[in-house]
Formats: structure tokens, C-alpha cells, sequence
């Protein structure tokens, strides 16, 4: 990973105020799972991005370098972060953990359900995860970082932690994972759109990922602290809903926009689950990796179902200015390098924003973010589409 640098610059005051109300609003109009609305119009909107400087982050860039075109065109904002801000927001990674049993297929070749998880396949890193671990994930820089905890089984969603520093507090949410969310607890209804997967044999029981998302997205952002948040999902790719419109997980992209919540999908066991390639890339505990859906490995033909979905859950990340991860393992060392990676990813990042017009009636918008002068540096990212405000 590129080392980073220091930026020295500062942040007014009108910043925390404009999110503590901003995120207030937010607070008050958030609803308990279920179908999710969302008012683009009282939220900030946020582009962040890099600027590289041969192989490190340019340290030195103020709110003059840059400009921001919406739809095309120049506009203002009025926030500007930069990597080392003094006094810059919190930092929340928002964890969101696929806990449904699994549906395999049988000898006589049946989809079978599995109620008890294989949790040291699954999730390996509960053997060993500990509150040592946990501290070094929240120290960095002497930066505000904190973690909150979600599990989702079947079409129930349910809250393990909210977002702490306190390392023991993180942990015993850990270790709770497996714990089955209780039958009148977190009952999701379906997204707009969206149907019950309902397979010609077997349970259709899997979990429902669209809306575990939108609604960790909602409860996470119904939070009146101000912070910078990212939910980082772990999830098999497998859903026990769809959408009726194509690609299958538009429905999530618009919400995380609306929120400025990056998705960083965790997408895990493919290899032994779903049989398709992988082609490696380097990355902390052999985390990071690109999904190939075009082949198979030698002498296994891959599912046409995962084929599809795969892909798609993927790509939210690139959508919402996240990354994606397909970990042979979720292990203590992979899960480590995975959110000290999203941690200092983030933490390395220029951010500018506005608040959209109140009055304006509301429609999507394309955001990009330019270095004035190219010799600044290479910007990274800065982009935005189908944002609504």
C-alpha cells in the first residue's frame, strides 16, 4: 500500500455544525427496519478521493487546488478535509456480518438447509480475535476511530454494538455473532422492488442482504454524533431476496450515495462455496482479490445464480467509493488487514462537500472533483453518479 502522508490544514468550526445538524436531521428521520425513505435534501453530500505524488499522498493540497463540477459544471462547497485535518470527524467502521445458515446441495442433489454454521470456516477469527487486536484497529494517528458491530440471519437484522472505543465492548459483540437473533427481534420488510427467492426444492431461508444493508445504513447514520462512516459487509453473495430490476443491487447503491456510507464488500469461501476464479492480488492477509465470472475451475462449471450475483455486490463498492475483498479466509490476520486497510484508506483521503438546496427539486446528479493544475499530482477517484439531492 502507498505510504502516506502528512497534510497540514485546518477545518472551520461551521464544518462540525453543519454535520452535527446535518446528522440530527438525519437522526430524526431514520425509521426502524423496515421499508427505508430517505430525504437526500437534508443530508451533506461528500466526494472524497486521493491526489498521488509519485508513491506516496500529496501532503501539502489546499481547497484552491481543486475544483468540483456538478453535472458538468463548477459549483461551490463549503467542506474541505484533509488527511491529518486538525480536529477532523470520527471515524466509524460500521461491520455488517452474513450469519444465515447456509443451503448446500445433497447426494442425491437436493438443496439441503444447514442450521448450525461451520463457524470456523465461516469465521475463522472468532478462535483468536482479542482485545489487543481490537486496540490496535482503533489506534491510528491519535485518530477518534470507533466500530460497530451487525449480524443479519435469514430476514432479521440485529444491532451487536454501536459504534465504540471501548475494545472489550467490540469483542464480546464478536463473539455474540453466532448467537441466533431472537424470533421478535429486527424483522426486515423488502425493499422496494424486490421479491422472496423461493428455489423448486429446499429452504428459502437465506439472508436477505439488500435490506441488511439499507437498514445497517439507516441505523448507523440515525446517529446525532458527527463521523465519517463506511460499513464493511461480509457476506457469501448469496441472498434470499432479488430485485426486479437490473443490476440486482441498485437498490442499495442510492441509499449509501444519499448517506455518504461507502459499501466495502467482504465476499467469503468462494473458492470453497462457489467455485469460481480468483485472481490474487497481493494485500494484507491475502485479502484483496478481483472476481473472474467467465470461467470456472478445471473441471467444476460455475452456478449461472452466483455468476449473476456476484458481480454486482462486488461493484458497490467501486459505486460507493469503497473496495472489495475476496478472502480465502476469514482468519485473525485477514480480517486485521481488511479494516486496517479500509481504516488508513480512508484516513488518507481528501474530502470536499456541500449542503444540496432545499428548495431545488430533487433529481440525480453527477459529481467530479479536478486538480486545477496536474503537476499537483494524480487524483484518484473523486467521483459520484446518480447521486439524489
Amino acid at each position: 500500500m502507498k505510504g502516506l502522508c502528512r497534510l497540514q490544514t485546518t477545518m472551520s468550526h461551521r464544518f462540525y455544525r453543519v454535520c452535527a445538524s446535518v446528522l440530527l436531521a438525519a437522526a430524526l428521520l431514520a425509521q426502524e427496519p423496515g421499508a427505508p425513505t430517505f430525504d437526500s435534501n437534508a443530508r451533506l453530500v461528500l466526494v472524497p478521493f486521493h491526489v498521488e505524488r509519485g508513491k506516496y499522498y500529496a501532503p501539502d493540497l489546499q481547497p484552491s487546488d481543486f475544483i468540483l463540477r456538478e453535472d458538468g459544471h463548477p459549483r461551490p462547497f463549503t467542506v474541505f478535509e484533509g488527511p491529518n485535518t486538525a480536529n477532523p470527524l470520527p471515524l466509524e467502521l460500521v461491520l455488517l456480518f452474513d450469519t444465515t445458515p447456509r443451503v448446500v446441495v445433497s447426494k442425491d442433489g437436493f438443496p439441503t438447509p444447514i442450521w448450525d454454521l461451520d463457524s470456523k470456516a465461516d469465521y475463522e477469527f472468532l478462535d483468536n480475535w482479542d482485545e489487543a487486536l481490537t486496540g490496535a484497529i482503533l489506534q491510528k494517528n491519535g485518530m477518534d476511530i470507533r466500530i460497530a458491530v451487525y449480524h443479519y440471519s435469514g430476514h432479521q437484522l440485529e444491532r451487536l454494538c454501536a459504534a465504540s472505543t471501548d475494545p472489550r465492548e467490540i469483542v464480546h459483540a464478536l463473539h455474540a455473532l453466532l448467537d441466533p437473533i431472537p424470533q421478535d427481534k429486527g424483522e426486515l420488510a423488502l425493499l422496494p422492488g424486490n421479491y422472496v427467492f423461493k428455489p423448486m426444492f429446499g429452504a428459502p431461508n437465506r439472508g436477505w442482504l439488500s435490506e441488511s444493508i439499507v437498514n445497517t445504513l439507516k441505523d448507523a447514520s440515525a446517529s446525532p454524533v458527527p463521523a465519517r462512516r463506511l460499513l464493511i459487509v461480509f457476506t457469501t453473495g448469496s441472498t434470499g431476496t432479488l430485485s426486479k430490476s437490473f443490476p440486482p443491487y441498485s437498490g442499495i447503491v442510492d441509499p449509501a450515495l444519499a448517506m455518504n456510507i461507502p459499501i466495502n464488500p467482504v465476499i467469503m469461501d468462494v473458492y470453497r462455496q462457489q467455485q469460481h476464479v480468483i485472481a490474487s492480488v497481493p494485500g494484507p492477509g491475502g485479502a484483496l482479490a478481483t472476481i473472474d465470472t467467465l470461467s470456472g475451475k478445471p473441471g467444476a462449471t460455475p452456478s449461472t445464480a452466483y455468476t449473476g450475483l456476484l458481480p454486482w455486490i462486488a461493484n458497490t463498492g467501486e459505486l460507493t467509493g469503497g473496495q472489495k475483498f475476496v478472502p480465502q479466509h476469514l482468519n485473525r490476520e485477514t480480517l486485521a488487514g481488511i479494516l486496517g486497510l479500509v481504516r488508513d484508506t480512508t484516513l488518507s483521503q481528501y474530502v470536499v462537500g456541500f449542503i444540496p438546496d432545499a428548495a431545488a427539486k430533487a433529481k440525480k446528479h453527477s459529481l467530479a472533483v479536478a486538480l486545477i493544475l496536474k503537476s499537483k499530482g494524480k487524483l484518484v477517484g473523486g467521483e459520484k453518479n446518480g447521486v439524489m439531492y
